[in-house]
């Protein structure tokens, strides 16, 4: 039996962050954004991404949670309430390290995300934007609750431009009841 815990991040994590983002990225986007960005140069451009935006400066300010299972990494979320507040709050970020996938994590911090949105802003709703392309990832987003609401073509780093889906949760509660990590 794991134990998994959730705490919030600190701007001197940027590197662990950056660590989680790149492997969740070179697992969940293979084939959707460059193999020599995914291979050469993620990790440096999602460390200066993180060190950015952990910054006490940074602006639109973030909360990012970390979770570790057994004290390891295991994923991470990150809300930036005024990054889109005409849509909503806005979920930046959700990964699982691959190893974790499956067991619950994801959808703890998915409920985590929708219980901070209705304490932050209550009434409005939570959102996030996926490739539309990761079928895996949008089919666990609607199966979540979510709703397609919105599509647009995004600059992603690589570069690349890609199709992307606004999936919104008009009421999050309905996300926030999702199971905890009961199965860890």
């Amino acid at each position: 039996m794991s134990t998994c815990i959730f705490r919030t991040a600190h701007a001197g994590e940027a590197a662990t962050i950056a660590a989680l983002h790149a492997e969740s990225w070179r697992s969940a986007y293979r084939g959707l954004l460059p193999d020599a960005y995914l291979d050469r140069t993620v990790h440096a451009e999602r460390l200066a991404h993180w060190q950015a935006r952990l910054a006490a400066d940074a602006s639109p300010a973030c909360e990012v949670l970390l979770a570790e299972v057994d004290g390891a990494p295991a994923g991470f979320m990150c809300l930036i309430p005024d990054a889109e507040p005409e849509n909503g709050i806005y979920l930046d970020n959700l990964h699982v390290l691959p190893a974790w996938q499956g067991l619950g994590l994801g959808r703890a911090l998915m409920a985590r995300a929708a219980r901070r949105t209705r304490l932050l802003a209550p009434g409005r709703p939570l959102f996030l934007y996926v490739i539309e392309t990761n079928h895996q990832a949008r089919q666990c987003y609607l199966r979540w609750g979510g709703q397609e609401t919105g599509r647009l073509m995004a600059e992603l780093p690589g570069p690349c431009q890609l199709p992307v889906l606004r999936i919104a949760w008009p009421d999050p509660s309905v996300a926030e009841g999702l199971a905890e990590t009961g199965d860890l």
